[in-house]
């Protein structure tokens, strides 16, 4: 199969669903749009909240009012402690004997939870898929020849070596 014939490569889908991922992809350039716009917002929030917060926990009070807003406290800022199970628990079996490490390995298989993953995708226009395919396709290909390359070393290495012994 030639290249140009897997970059030409269309699938065909009916109008109904190539109209929702049309629609995908706009709302996609959209929401990127709007993140973009909401960084500098958010950095300069971060900063006036560092800020306040100081100034609000000295006061001790749970609702602040301003000419223009209500500010009320929801939740007080604390610091909490955790623990890391798994760590501990992997850590642990290396210091036990071989009966009590087996029951809990059988233990550690039957808490095990299956969790599913919902699907994600991206949505771009077209022009940008293609670069990304043939970056993907050379470096499949660049990996191919580093072992095809090992492989033929290898061989002439060993001719050499059966040259010299006739």
């Amino acid at each position: 199969m030639k290249l140009m014939e897997l970059i030409n490569e269309k699938v065909t889908i009916d109008n109904s669903l190539q109209s929702e991922i049309d629609e995908l992809g706009e709302l996609t350039k959209q929401i990127d749009k709007i993140k973009e716009q909401l960084k500098p917002l958010q950095k300069r929030y971060g900063e006036v909240v560092e800020n306040v917060i100081p100034v609000i926990k000295k006061l001790d009070k749970e609702t602040i009012s301003t000419n223009n807003f209500v500010m009320r406290i929801l939740r007080k800022g604390y610091e909490r402690e955790t623990f890391q199970y798994k760590e501990g628990f992997l850590n642990g079996l290396n210091k036990v004997n071989k009966n009590t490490k087996k029951i809990l390995q059988q233990i550690l298989e039957e808490t095990k939870k299956l969790t599913q993953i919902n699907p994600s995708f991206s949505v771009r226009p077209i022009g940008e898929g293609v670069g990304d395919k043939l970056k993907l396709w050379y470096k499949k290909f660049k990996v191919m020849v580093k072992k095809l390359s090992k492989n033929f070393k290898g061989i002439s290495d060993g001719n050499k070596i059966l040259k010299k012994l006739v």
